[in-house]
């Protein structure tokens, strides 16, 4: 094995106006760069190989996943392929590995005292990685000799701004994929396929040296390697290698990094799409336009052409799209030229259709003269019509594997007006101020880890303190942050969320003796939901969870005829009702009961906060034109009306009036945004949500 370092170039200062370089000299934000620790022998695994995959899937051209082979489970045994490195060690005992599967996200603390985390995290980690800023941007171009086997990777650093250490390292990797051989937990014998297998560092166990970190430094550096014909006995098939480049600042953080295809790849940039802070999601509404404005930069010299595609796996046939660049009016493809460094506005135009659906539209960028850049992408989404929302868990692949029973259960309720997202993209929409229509959220959480992020958390409070109502349901929720344990993700915003917003108490982490589902019979939401048996659905992962009702909340679903093992809490406030199971609801086997606990959740949400009793549910009061522009109100519905108070969103009553025998109110006094309308009237109280324009 031969390395060579043919070139060094370091060069200071600014670099020429329209020079052509791989790296972008504008601030760009850091790449996700995932070093899995893995073994062929741990049964868990292919699950951190699949969330892995989704983490390249969902972030093209924004994260780089390395599979290290290593520890006591990569140990192979008899005549099984061995996958381990030289490096694997070394670079494990830094970042803390005690459990499999585990890995670092650019080698960062996020807590605690090791580096190393549990699958659950690593989605969460790398999204909270690739929304800060790089001070240093990373390009690669490879290209290869095949008949000696010369792998030629050219380097170019930019630093935009100063970097915290002042000695980094270039760290250069060899990967391979479709290496099909043995896995315990794969399913497929000994022809599993385990990709982006690290096969060498390049550069070494920490990198090369780089001493010039500093705002406007440039580093150009090539290095021409000798590609083994095999590693361990196992062949290593070039066209199937990628190359991974990574800055650390000294041997630990990884400030970003990329990866490329090892025979002609590169990630030359070619120029970004943009778009306003919280404007990528927007309410639309039946038959009307709603239009986003999203800026087209290049980074070519000159006027290059640029294809311009705009695609959807989810927008309702019924929907309409079409972009306009420069007056110039496109169905979903076009050619054009982007001036250097200039932005040009290209408008989305989205008309939904009177199908229901939060869908999800996909704006890429990819350059006519240099086709194989890495295309960019930029996604915007648009919610219409819809009043109950599913949110499925982003700490893992289970929450999607469910999603259908939730789904399924809707349908079975009746409802005509729901949706299915994530938490992350749930956490833009109501940060955005675009869900003001979502009546009810139904938090699919499944066996995931972290139940919900912090800003995910937040996000929901937030919705529950604006009037929306809320089903939560997973198993480990209340272990994850309550019981203190060092693999949880416990905090104060966690105990505030689990405590006064669950009303929730953690009592202890379930096992396989709590496998029946019994309803309080004097429970007036639940009471007639039949018997269930709850079963393991994760492959001998069972821990339905024992908790209890806080002060002013009730316990409607027990594992035991005796009714001494908690499983499930509902409360309702001035503002919200919320219920919580400690299961998920894949775990109760009997889909029939499923449907009806659904359904019962849908009708109680439906009859307005202070309604007790389901019988009242034909009653209803609502409050319309919303979104209003015309300061003026009315009221619709057949519960007799009282007075009505209007809250702001920091808690302040803004106005309190009796309205008795009135059907309308003239809010002309109040200012644009998102208000809380409580209706009092003779069989409760009403909460709806008021946009005023």
């Amino acid at each position: 094995m031969k390395h060579y370092f043919l070139l060094t170039l370091l060069i200071f200062g600014l670099l020429r106006s329209g020079a052509q370089t791989l790296v972008s000299t504008d601030v760009q934000p850091k790449n996700a760069v995932l070093e899995e620790f893995t073994g062929i022998h741990c049964v868990y695994c292919p699950e951190g190989h699949a969330i892995a995959a989704s983490i390249l899937e969902n972030n093209p051209g924004r994260a780089v996943a390395i599979a290290i082979h290593q520890g006591s489970f990569a140990v192979p045994s008899g005549n099984e392929p061995d996958y381990r490195t030289p490096w694997g060690n070394a670079i494990a005992n830094q970042a803390g590995v005690n459990s499999y599967p585990s890995a670092t996200v650019n080698r960062h603390l996020f807590s605690g005292n090791v580096t190393n985390m549990s699958r659950g995290d690593w989605s969460s980690r790398c999204n909270e990685i690739m929304a800060q800023e790089s001070p240093v941007n990373v390009g690669i171009e490879s290209s290869y000799n095949e008949s000696n086997r010369e792998l030629t990777v050219h380097v170019e650093l930019y630093y935009t701004s100063n970097a915290a250490q002042a000695t980094n390292f270039i760290n250069v990797a060899l990967l391979q994929d479709h290496i099909f051989g043995p896995q315990t937990g794969g399913g497929a014998g000994n022809n599993y396929e385990h990709m982006h297998m690290l096969r060498d560092m390049i550069t070494g166990q920490w990198g090369e040296e780089i001493v010039t970190t500093t705002a406007g430094s440039f580093v150009d550096k090539t290095y021409v390697y000798t590609v083994p014909e095999s590693f361990t006995n196992i062949p290593c098939l070039v066209e199937n290698c990628q190359v991974a480049v990574f800055v650390t600042e000294t041997h630990q953080e990884v400030l970003s990094g990329d990866v490329v295809d090892a025979i002609g790849g590169t990630n030359q940039f070619i120029g970004d799409l943009s778009i306003e802070q919280n404007s990528e999601i927007q309410a639309g509404s039946n038959a009307e336009p709603t239009t986003y404005t999203i800026l087209a930069n290049s980074n070519l010299a000159g006027n290059e052409e640029f294809n311009l595609v705009l695609t959807s796996e989810d927008a309702p046939a019924d929907w309409s799209v079409q972009m306009v660049i420069n007056g110039v009016t496109y169905e979903n493809q076009a050619t054009i030229a982007l001036p250097y460094h200039i932005d040009t506005p290209v408008e989305i135009i989205i008309i939904p259709g009177a199908t229901v659906a939060l869908a999800n539209f996909k704006l890429a960028m990819s350059a006519v003269s240099v086709p194989q850049a890495p295309t960019k992408y930029l996604h915007i989404y648009n919610i219409s019509g819809v009043e109950n929302l599913v949110v499925n868990a982003t700490g893992g692949p289970e929450a999607v594997d469910h999603q259908d029973i939730y789904l399924d259960g809707l349908t079975a309720a009746g409802s005509t007006t729901h949706g299915v997202t994530d938490a992350e993209i749930m956490l833009k929409g109501i940060n955005a101020q675009a869900f003001n229509d979502i009546r009810n959220m139904f938090l699919n959480i499944a066996w995931t880890f972290p139940a919900l992020t912090i800003p995910q958390m937040e996000a929901v409070k937030t919705f529950m303190n604006q009037g929306g109502n809320v089903l939560i349901a997973g198993q480990d929720i209340g272990w994850d942050y309550m019981s203190g344990d060092a693999s949880g993700h416990g905090s104060p915003e966690a105990t505030d969320f689990y405590e006064n917003y669950l009303h929730a108490n953690y009592v202890s982490d379930g096992n396989t003796s709590n496998n029946q589902f019994i309803a309080e019979v004097t429970d007036a939401v639940y009471g007639e939901v039949a018997q269930s048996a709850v079963v393991d659905v994760y492959g001998g992962n069972m821990y339905p969870e024992q908790i209890t009702a806080r002060a002013g909340a009730l316990q409607s679903f027990y594992y035991n005829a005796a009714k001494t093992k908690c499983g499930a809490v509902r409360a309702e406030t001035e503002v919200y009702k919320v219920v919580y199971f400690g299961v998920g609801l894949e775990m109760i086997q009997n889909a029939a009961v499923r449907n009806h606990i659904i359904t019962a959740s849908l009708e109680w949400f439906d009859i307005g906060v202070g309604l007790d009793e389901p019988s009242k549910k034909q009653s209803h009061i609502s409050v319309f034109p919303n979104p209003n522009a015309s300061g003026l109100i009315h009221f619709t519905g057949d519960a007799a009306l009282k007075s009505v108070e209007i809250i702001d969103m920091t808690g302040k009553t803004i106005l309190n009036q009796n309205v008795t025998n009135s059907d309308q109110l003239k809010i002309d006094g109040l200012h644009g945004g998102l208000y809380l309308v409580k209706m009092i009237t003779n069989q409760g109280v009403y909460t709806n949500k008021l946009v005023v324009k």
